[in-house]
């Protein structure tokens, strides 16, 4: 029986702490300043450092790399194309180039993909990266991409949970789909690859607790993530399940140079220093947070130093040389 690759992320009742791609701070002055020059429109990311930069997140001990799902660069309503890179593609380049980190998706647009399609790929990337993925998953969020795809937008929870089945099956080792007359290759090396719910995805949290492995939620303040947490909680006892199912976040990180800068709020983060930094994620592990990942594009400073600086001061706060 293989490790999971969650148990591999949260190996502990510790909180684990990784990054989300793309590694650019184009989101800072000086990247807005850069992309200009670059003729890059808003929300696309400079992508020439990216291997360099995802082989050190791996070298300097974070424990997992995020990616995300956007088919379609929508400039005039979100201006985000995430890591440019189609997930699958990119994950099995990941693969090719790190070594322990876990990779995630944060999340495959379910609806907008076939099902089998998802399972081959998904398969593909836990054998060439050894066991190492954890698949975010979610009904999107862009309206303007449904119809693109021929989806109709109000069935997408259905969809979901309907593509959620076929997944399941298709990696099943014990049993060939279709009347036990066709398969689908390769299985993945982990007994099943770990599900993880981002956002809601129109479904209930009764729901998420009983079929998926996870829950990656926005990043939100500590009182309104404990509140969340305690919801989490209360489906899991209201099922009879004793062991809590992670429950995963990501923060917009501007470090600061100064180690006890007090945060200045952004959206879904802050410009901050390391020290309160740390007391700010010790507060989040406190109350259940069990994984977090950064997210850089909002810095001034360069990625490399600051994942220098968090590898030097922060991780070691949290993990430990036997997780």
């Amino acid at each position: 029986m293989s490790v999971s690759a969650l148990k591999k992320l949260i190996p502990s009742r510790r909180m684990t702490l990784g990054v989300e791609l793309p590694l650019d701070n184009d989101w800072s002055p000086a990247g807005l300043q850069r992309a200009k020059k670059e003729r890059r429109p808003f929300g696309v990311p400079n992508m020439e450092h990216h291997a360099e930069y995802a082989r050190l997140a791996d070298q300097l001990g974070f424990k997992s790399i995020w990616i995300r799902d956007v088919p379609f660069f929508d400039p005039n309503r979100f201006g985000d194309a995430a890591q440019l890179f189609d997930p699958f593609a990119y994950l099995g380049y990941l693969a090719a180039i790190t070594d322990h980190v876990i990779l995630g998706t944060g999340a495959i647009v379910l609806p907008l993909r076939h099902p089998y399609h998802v399972a081959k790929a998904a398969a593909t990337i836990d054998q060439l990266s050894g066991g190492r993925l954890v698949m975010g998953i979610a009904t999107g969020d862009r309206p303007v991409e449904f119809p693109i795809f021929g989806v109709e937008a109000e069935k997408r929870g259905e969809i979901l949970r309907q593509s959620v089945r076929m997944i399941k099956e298709a990696w099943n080792k014990d049993q060939m789909l279709f009347d036990n007359q066709l398969d689908l290759l390769p299985k993945p090396v982990q007994d099943t690859i770990p599900l993880i719910m981002a956002g809601r995805g129109t479904q209930t949290i009764d729901w998420i607790v009983q079929h998926l492995d996870g829950w990656f939620h926005y990043p939100r303040g500590i009182a309104s993530t404990q509140h969340q947490i305690a919801e989490w909680k209360k489906a899991h006892e209201d099922h009879g399940l004793t062991e809590i199912k992670p429950y995963i976040s990501a923060y917009h990180l501007d470090l600061h140079e100064d180690p006890n800068h007090p945060p200045k709020p952004l959206k879904f983060g802050a410009t901050i220093g390391r020290n309160e930094l740390i007391r700010h994620l010790q507060k989040l592990e406190e109350i259940g947070v069990h994984h977090l990942a950064f997210h850089f594009r909002h810095s001034q400073r360069p990625i490399p130093e600051v994942l220098h600086e968090l590898a030097e001061y922060v991780l070691p706060e949290f993990h430990h040389s036997n997780e």
